[in-house]
Parts: structure tokens; C-alpha cells; sequence
């Protein structure tokens, strides 16, 4: 079964760290989020999200929710039953 490794940025001017972790950790494997450093805006934040999922658009979409994503990766893998 496919499985896609995303990674990319969400520049935000309204959510927290906590907040974005908790609506799209139930989606997803291994996630990893954390805020890059500011940038000169103060209301501008990025933050830089990694996480294994079966169903990139949902991730996608509730992160659309919350601003602008940006610098989009996605890597295709494959589960190998445990192997």
C-alpha cells in the first residue's frame, strides 16, 4: 500500500504549534512540526511539518485552513509488510 512522506512549510499568521500539531497528528505517522526561526514580520510564522500519511489531501486541506503552505515535497513509499 502507497504511503507518501510530505514535508513542506505553512506560513501562518493564526495558529499555534499546538494547535496545527493536534489537527493533523490523527492523520498521519511520525509527525514532526516545529517552528522555523522569525522571520523580520512579527506576525508571520512558518513552521516546517513532516509527517507519513495514507491521504496527502486531507493534510493539505486542514493545513490550508490555517494559511499558505509552501515548499512542497512529497516522496512516495511503499510498506513493505514489515520487511
Amino acid at each position: 500500500m502507497p504511503k507518501y512522506c510530505l514535508e513542506f512549510i505553512l506560513n501562518t499568521q493564526t495558529v499555534s504549534l499546538e494547535t496545527l500539531r493536534d489537527s493533523i497528528v490523527e492523520f498521519g505517522e511520525d509527525l514532526e512540526i516545529f517552528q522555523l526561526p522569525e522571520n523580520n514580520d512579527v506576525k508571520d510564522r512558518d513552521f516546517r511539518i513532516r509527517i507519513y500519511t495514507e491521504d496527502p489531501t486531507i493534510i493539505f486541506d486542514t493545513c490550508a485552513q490555517f494559511g499558505r503552505l509552501k515548499s512542497i515535497k512529497i516522496d512516495e513509499k511503499y510498506d513493505k509488510g514489515g520487511v
